[in-house]
């Protein structure tokens, strides 16, 4: 059975405005191959290479409470249906949380092994995202 959802959540330290801006505004500094635009409807495409081939997941923004709130459906060729995204950005004390839940492995007839694959990605992501917020350069990829 495929586990259904991942979450994936990180502390930054940076006020909420910077991240959310480095989340959508300034995404190129840490992850310049996903493209989309924070409004409700906005296409979002996400770009790599896999095994020497171009691959691509694609969706649609579905939720944008800025700065507070993001939320997207995408999928890949193949899945039966688009895996959904949230990610929620509160603000704490002395940071700012984020926490990213993905689900719909399931419904999407995704391989087993994807959910695992995903939250490790998404770590990666956050990681890169949590240096740009909090003014450090993320590594090239």
């Amino acid at each position: 059975m495929t586990r259904d959802s991942v979450t994936v959540e990180t502390s930054v330290r940076a006020p909420v405005e910077t991240v959310w801006r480095l989340l959508t505004v300034e995404r190129d500094a840490w992850w310049p191959e996903m493209r989309f635009e924070p409004v409700v409807g906005a296409p979002l495409v996400e770009t790599w290479t896999e095994g020497g081939l171009p691959a691509s997941a694609s969706g649609t923004v579905t939720r944008c409470d800025e700065p507070h709130l993001l939320g997207f459906r995408w999928r890949e060729p193949g899945w039966r249906a688009p895996l959904e995204v949230t990610i929620r950005i509160s603000s704490g004390a002395l940071s700012t949380s984020v926490t990213l839940h993905e689900s719909g492995f399931s419904r999407a007839q995704t391989p087993s092994s994807l959910p695992d694959e995903h939250e490790q990605g998404w770590r990666y992501h956050l990681e890169r995202w949590k240096q740009a917020s909090e003014g450090r350069v993320p590594p090239a990829t």
